[in-house]
Formats: structure tokens, C-alpha cells, sequence
């Protein structure tokens, strides 16, 4: 007698994660999520609402603002209600983009490219391949419901976490890494990681995460600018742990954006992925103001260079009672939008 768990291709007493989390992202948790990842449609033309028509589809967009299209609005929009997997859909997305590897060595890309098992494979290959060979991708991906700061806007969030995926002080310490990006500017920051060396044995790289990480960059801001910090505890005493970025404005954050990139990124294609937008800015009009205002000044400043992917469980669309969202439609083009259904589940059953 056949015996229920013989019928599935997999061990169905392996451990799956109920939920996709943004901040796991070590090549092991990648290696376990792409190995459970099931790419939906790809059968036949009535097909439209399948994980990989959404994937070509939003690649084809994003590849025709870049080569074609006006660049006025990077900003793609990813719905899907819960248990849709929009969520994975927006997380291998934009770590196969920065070029992440598995445990093995082999990159994330091909990873999900091969769970593509359709008889269109081949399409998403290709859109996949026409984008990469345009871009030098990094990404930068996080929840914003667990990042965000005292209700900040995404604005400010997405400063910060830029920063951190750049390599400056970690997001903790943003009056630190504000003054780096300073010292990049005004070209001392050489002679900054030289004394810092000189006074502690180590570099600034492997120390910046510690916890008296403050007290030492005041002790060595105190040697590169004694006219400014007389004493070692002099810059702390007036800048560590200050939270006077969090308010400061859309442009200013992206003014920020393009001299970080300019500084540590010169050639690179960002893709901001933020989780969970919609919930973010749901009933705050101010928040979704900003994010309209975010999306237009990087399509300005930086024109196709930063590109937002955000999810939410609602379409645009969605013009129920209360909703703010058909406000964003402006923004987020419809070439941009793509949106999940659960209603596959045929398929996720037939190849579990």
C-alpha cells in the first residue's frame, strides 16, 4: 500500500518556514527558500495571472524604462494577498540581482531560473538575461515595518539602509555614517581610516559594528580636526546617537543617495525592495505623500540608476472605501505593476 508521503517528489518532513523574513538572507536560508520555490504558470496564452508571467513581465518593464522608456518614475508596485508569495517573489528577485551566491558557489539567478519547469522557461530566461546584461545590480531589501524608526518615512528609511548595504557605519550609527559620507566629500576620509588604524590596531571596517564604536570615532575625529574636537569625547558628546536625519526631507535624503553612490557605487544599478508597503502607509496620508515625492526625485536625480520595488497586498486599483492607494498610480506605471494570485495552487500541489 501506497503510503501518503510517497506520493510527494520531496520529503514532506523537511522544515518550511511559515512566512518569508527579508533580513534572512545568509546563502543557506537562500539555498533553503529557492529550493521551495515554485514558479506558477508558464503553460499557455490564457495564462496570465502565474508567477512567471508576472516575473517577464515586470522584467521586460523595468529592462524597456532603461533602454526605451522616459525613466520619470523607477518605482515598480508588487500586490498579492497573503499566502500569494509576493513576498518571494520580491526577495529572490532582488538578491539574485546583487548577485548572490548559494553555498555551493552557484548564484542565486540560475538557482531560480531553474525553478521555472514550464514549457516557457525560456521566456524567463530571457527577460532575465536582457536586464542583467544591462545593469551592474546591487540591492538593498528589508521590511520596512521592522526597520522603520518612530514612524519615519520610507524616505529616511531607505537612506539609511542604502548606507549600511554601501558598507558605511551601520544603520545604528547613523550620525557616523553621515559623517563618513562628509569625510568622502571633503577628502580626508583616507587619512580618517589611516589614523584610526594607527591609534587601535585594526581596521575601521572590522571595528565599525562594536559597541564603543561612538567613543572611537570621537577619539580619532579628535585627532584629524583638533581645531573642531578638543578633547576625545568631544564629537560624541555632540552627535552620537542623534536622530536629527530622520526628519529630513525627500531630497535631501536622495541628494544623499547620489553622493554615496557617486562615492562607493559609481557604476551600480540599485534596486530598493521594500516589504510591506501598503500596511506601512496605510491611513497616514503624509507617509504616502513622501513616497509619491520619492519616486519622482529619483527618477529625476538619478534617472533609472534607483529603483524602488515595493509590495503590498492591494492592486493600485483597489479604490475601496478609505483606501489612499489609487493616489501611488501616477507613480508606479502599469508596465510597473504586477500582482500575484494564490489562485495557482493546482500547480504548487502537482509539484510539491
Amino acid at each position: 500500500m501506497t503510503k501518503i508521503k510517497e506520493i510527494f517528489k520531496t520529503d514532506v518532513n523537511r522544515p518550511i518556514s511559515p512566512v518569508i523574513y527579508f533580513h534572512e538572507d545568509s546563502p543557506e536560508k537562500l539555498a533553503e527558500e529557492v529550493g521551495e520555490y515554485i514558479i506558477t504558470g508558464g503553460y499557455d496564452d490564457s495564462t496570465k495571472d502565474g508567477i512567471h508571467e508576472q516575473y517577464v513581465k515586470l522584467l521586460k518593464g523595468i529592462h524597456y524604462e532603461l533602454t526605451e522608456g522616459g525613466r520619470e518614475h523607477p518605482a515598480c508596485w508588487i500586490s498579492g494577498f497573503y499566502g500569494s508569495g509576493k513576498s518571494s517573489f520580491a526577495k529572490l528577485l532582488g538578491l539574485a540581482l546583487d548577485g548572490r551566491k548559494l553555498p555551493d558557489g552557484k548564484p542565486l539567478d540560475e538557482a531560480l531560473l531553474a525553478r521555472d519547469e514550464s514549457p516557457k522557461q525560456g521566456e524567463f530566461r530571457k527577460a532575465w538575461q536582457e536586464l542583467n546584461s544591462k545593469v551592474d545590480g546591487l540591492a538593498v531589501v528589508f521590511d520596512i515595518g521592522r526597520v522603520a524608526r518612530d514612524g519615519e518615512s520610507i524616505h529616511s528609511a531607505v537612506r539609511r539602509m542604502l548606507a549600511h548595504r554601501l558598507g558605511y557605519c551601520p544603520h545604528k550609527n547613523q550620525a557616523i555614517a553621515e559623517y563618513e559620507l562628509n569625510l568622502e566629500k571633503d577628502g580626508l576620509y583616507s587619512k580618517f581610516l589611516d589614523l584610526y588604524e594607527q591609534e587601535f590596531g585594526r581596521t575601521w571596517e572590522s571595528s565599525n559594528q562594536r559597541g564603543l564604536v561612538a567613543d572611537e570615532f570621537s577619539l580619532v575625529m579628535s585627532r584629524l580636526r583638533p581645531e573642531l574636537y578638543e578633547t576625545p569625547l568631544d564629537w560624541a558628546d555632540t552627535n552620537s546617537g542623534s536622530s536629527r536625519f530622520i526628519g529630513t526631507s525627500v531630497k535631501d535624503c536622495v541628494d544623499a543617495m547620489v553622493e554615496m553612490l557617486k562615492q562607493r557605487a559609481p557604476n551600480a544599478t540599485v534596486f530598493l525592495v521594500v516589504d510591506e508597503v501598503s500596511q506601512y502607509i496605510h491611513g497616514e496620508t503624509e507617509r504616502m505623500l513622501k513616497l509619491q515625492t520619492l519616486v519622482s526625485e529619483l527618477g529625476k536625480q538619478l534617472k533609472g540608476r534607483v529603483w524602488l520595488l515595493a509590495t503590498g497586498q492591494q492592486k493600485l486599483e483597489d479604490d475601496s472605501v478609505g483606501s489612499e492607494l489609487p493616489k501611488l498610480k501616477g507613480r508606479f506605471p502599469p508596465h510597473l505593476r504586477v500582482h500575484l494570485s494564490p489562485a495557482n495552487i493546482r500547480d504548487v500541489v502537482q509539484r510539491s
